[in-house]
């Protein structure tokens, strides 16, 4: 009786244990799990040297408001084309290397959850450039980028949740000190995506780098 008790047990051990690999197995099929390390360091990198160069160069030269809006918008625009071709590159490597589509259900969950804060944010951020609150323009980015990623979280890396919830602290914080906004800018734009890209590395991607050689 007992030995059939403990064959009992077992066996529903096996078969709860078979139900969370399933589950596993779903949730990973649901989750796009290719966004590179890499790219988070180079979106940082590109962050800084665009952060550089407006503080830089709107510190030497004179320039009228509607110039200086153009100046930044310009090295902006330069940043996000340069950050989307490098993400959507290397992430497209990653998904062959560990044979997973680029274009599958977490790809197309992640991207629909990204770009809607993310558009809410562009418009409103238009909204205050037209009616000249250029001082909370990059606390704003700081803030719908943050809730973006927060929200993406749940398709891609979990670690992705705390570097959105620290996107959105250092922008209230630029909200409160809008002097030093483009500093917190930089720290988030900059800093933050090189930490997460290098966790994301060290965490995920390092170890069946190696396994592969």
């Amino acid at each position: 009786m007992h030995h059939k008790v403990l064959l009992k047990m077992e066996s529903s051990k096996e078969y709860l244990d078979q139900l969370a690999e399933i589950r596993r197995m779903m949730e990973k099929s649901n989750k796009f799990m290719s966004l590179s390390g890499f790219s988070g360091i180079f979106l940082g990198l590109y962050a800084l040297v665009g952060s550089y160069l407006v503080w830089n160069i709107l510190g030497k030269i004179t320039m009228t408001e509607s110039q200086k809006i153009l100046f930044i918008t310009g090295i902006a625009t330069m940043v996000l084309v340069a950050s989307l071709v490098t993400a959507l590159w290397l992430s497209i490597r990653k998904a062959k290397r560990s044979d997973q589509q680029i274009w599958g259900p977490g790809s197309k969950q992640l991207l629909f959850n990204l770009m809607l804060p993310l558009a809410t944010g562009g418009v409103f951020v238009l909204l205050l450039a037209a009616g000249r609150f250029f001082q909370l323009i990059a606390p704003s980015l700081l803030v719908f980028y943050g809730l973006a990623l927060v929200i993406a979280s749940r398709f891609t890396h979990h670690e992705l949740y705390w570097a959105g919830v620290t996107q959105i602290l250092l922008g209230l914080v630029a909200l409160a000190l809008p002097r030093y906004a483009l500093f917190f800018w930089a720290v988030g734009f900059g800093g933050v995506h090189i930490v997460y890209g290098l966790y994301i590395y060290y965490a995920h991607e390092r170890e069946s780098r190696n396994s592969r050689r």
